[in-house]
């Protein structure tokens, strides 16, 4: 039996200030989830007076390493490469997805207000006729009868000397493009302004690069995004 921890879940964890329990997926069909329950919402400060206590056995032998590196996770702790009483083979997280997955959800619930509906990882476009150069933005907001109106991507990047790579902007520009659109939305993990616009020569497109500052509360992280959302959904207007 194997179990996969899907990214999608963690920015709804750390967005909401509480910690639930991941979505788990059983590989095994048909089996049951026997004494497995739900851990209560609560904030992180409180969440390690109310988790359940397990113990070392030989029936659990297989899954202690999991068992204490979800402890030491959930009681909001970290390892250090120190000697210590933890023995920890790996724990790897893919940053670029985790953020890519966390602004395009977030981003998504901010669009709502708006009406339409978004797609996420939209693999439906070519940038060729002969369909041979495939697109896949990280997010198109559509109205109702499928009309492209917004298109954003995440970059889990920080500017280099005052600037972001300008290969960001070509993908940018391919999209906008590709979907008729005249205005695209790159949105960064870091950068030295909040906001740059670049107006490019010989076309009505205009790309906004954003930059979120991730060192704020979650809550005005979220601010920062419904901020996005409400400057692509001025062009509606």
């Amino acid at each position: 039996m194997t179990y996969r921890y899907r990214t999608k879940t963690i920015w709804r964890h750390w967005s909401s200030g509480a910690l639930r329990r991941p979505e788990l997926t059983c590989a095994a069909p048909g089996s049951a989830w026997v004494g497995v329950t739900a851990l209560p919402s609560a904030s992180p400060a409180a969440l390690p007076r109310i988790l359940p206590v397990w113990h070392p056995t030989r029936l659990n032998v297989h899954y202690q390493p999991a068992l204490r590196l979800a402890e030491l996770v959930l009681r909001g702790g970290s390892f250090e490469p120190e000697p210590g009483t933890i023995r920890l083979d790996g724990f790897l997280m893919d940053m670029n997805r985790v953020f890519e997955d966390f602004v395009t959800g977030a981003l998504g619930d901010a669009l709502r207000r708006y009406g339409g509906r978004v797609q996420p990882q939209d693999t439906r476009h070519h940038l060729d006729t002969g369909k041979q150069i495939g697109l896949r933005p990280d997010l198109v907001w559509y109205t109702n009868d499928r009309k492209a109106i917004g298109v954003a991507d995440a970059k889990y990047k920080a500017d280099k000397d005052g600037r972001y790579p300008e290969s960001d902007l070509y993908q940018m520009l391919a999209y906008c493009t590709r979907l008729g659109l005249d205005r695209g939305h790159l949105i960064y993990a870091a950068g030295p302004r909040p906001v740059t616009t670049h107006r490019i020569a010989n076309s009505e497109i205009a790309i906004t690069q954003h930059a979120l500052t991730l060192e704020a509360t979650p809550q005005q992280v979220l601010s920062q995004i419904a901020a996005i959302a409400e400057q692509m959904a001025e062009r509606l207007d």
